[in-house]
């Protein structure tokens, strides 16, 4: 992807890409632009409840434009459709998207779909508005003494996700059979991305920010590299949950798709963005002599080597 938008010719936006979305700007005020890319067989199984699917199909794509500080307006979806593909199927696939797009304040205004010889790939592109002024929650914006805050589920979807694969077994129409009421599976298989976070996080002072789609193992190396700094990371102090009792901090941090927003402010901003349901685990420093950027992680105070396993869909 680096090769393909280093050779494609774009016009002159405010930032370059590298972020969970594009800015760019608009007749009245800027906007943002994201979008991602669903795969049948790697980010989803044919067993996934459609409704769900459907869901987080629009779901993962208001988080990338929260996670900017932009509020979410609308987006368009295109779909490669295998033939053996049933309407019922759609139905319930339309009833999940229909629900996330009310829920996250987003209209669906077009899109495309075509016939795939191969798997179901559904593709979501997704914009929305930031507010007046030249801010925005960048990944290479944060600066050495900032604070690393959290807000939202870290390792639940993680958690949510080994939980369905051990009672589907891969069985399609599982779902159908097994209504979902369960909180830990409902963050994976329908996440609440915290939308109204970045939005806040901007207007409170945060410089810095980016959701956790590919969880906090992923996610943090690239804001270190982006904003040039070494984060330091106390993964005891990761938000309590009861849900995850018995959930390692390592496993939490290794989990992937929480949609849960990070960003470095100021630490003379921390104290109301703690108010706001931010909660601090680490603060950035200076990279030391030739060491590259990246994550130093702790746990009780001491650092630690935990072997963190990057998270894989399937």
């Amino acid at each position: 992807m680096e090769a393909v938008v280093a050779a494609a010719a774009a016009p002159p936006t405010p930032f370059g890409p590298g972020d969970d979305a594009a800015v760019l700007p608009a007749a009245r005020g800027r906007r943002v632009v994201t979008s991602d890319a669903l795969v049948e067989g790697v980010h989803f199984l044919r067993a996934h409840p459609p409704e769900a699917l459907g869901w987080k199909a629009v779901a993962v794509n208001l988080s990338d434009v929260a996670s900017m500080g932009a509020r979410p307006e609308g987006f368009v979806l295109s779909a490669a459709v295998p033939e053996d593909l049933p309407a019922r199927w759609w139905r319930g696939f339309a009833r999940g998207l229909a629900a996330c797009a009310r829920w996250g304040g987003a209209a669906l205004v077009g899109g495309d779909t075509v016939r795939s010889p191969g798997p179901l790939m559904l593709t979501v592109t997704a914009w929305g508005a930031l507010p007046e002024g030249d801010a925005a929650l960048l990944r290479h914006a944060g600066e050495p003494g900032d604070t690393l805050l959290v807000r939202g589920d870290v390792g639940r979807s993680g958690l949510g996700l080994r939980r369905w694969l051990e009672a589907a077994s891969g069985r399609a129409g599982w779902a159908e059979d097994h209504p979902v009421e369960d909180a830990v599976l409902q963050a994976h298989l329908r996440p609440r991305p915290p939308l109204e976070a970045g939005p806040a996080a901007l207007a409170l002072g945060a410089r810095a920010g980016m959701d956790l789609s590919d969880g906090l193992a992923v996610d943090l190396p690239r804001l270190a590299r982006a904003s040039e700094v070494t984060l330091v990371v106390d993964l005891d102090r990761l938000p309590a949950d009861p849900l995850l009792a018995g959930v390692s901090a390592v496993a939490r941090a290794s989990g992937g798709e929480d949609y849960a927003l990070v960003v470095l402010a100021p630490p003379e901003r921390v104290a109301k963005l703690v108010a706001e349901g931010f909660a601090p685990i680490g603060e950035a420093r200076q990279s030391r002599g030739g060491d590259p950027p990246g994550v130093l992680w702790r746990l009780g105070g001491r650092p630690v080597d935990p072997a963190l396993t990057p998270f894989e869909h399937f």
